[in-house]
């Protein structure tokens, strides 16, 4: 009996507790806000990466259509000029 008395460690105070739980609070937030920062990160490259995709895709357009961009411009600067003569009738 004696020997289990002496591996124990005295009794925390409240404000030990406390401490200890503050600290293992600060710990967490730490490790959340590194896993939000590399989240950021990878949200950033996914929309690169999606964008890049979609130039790709427009570029796959005109080389398939035998579309230059200055054409491609014209299309949509004439297309935009329609959509306005709708909404204005």
């Amino acid at each position: 009996m004696e020997q289990l008395e002496k591996h124990r460690r005295p009794r925390r105070t409240k404000q030990e507790r406390l401490e200890e739980e503050l600290l293992k609070t600060e710990e967490t937030i730490a490790q959340y806000t590194t896993a939000l920062s590399e989240l950021q990160e990878k949200r950033q490259t996914l929309s690169e990466e999606i964008e890049n995709e979609q130039i790709r895709e427009v570029t796959r357009l005109l080389k398939e259509k035998n579309l230059s961009v200055g054409q491609l411009k014209e299309l949509l600067s004439d297309k935009e000029g329609e959509d306005e003569a709708e909404q204005g009738a």
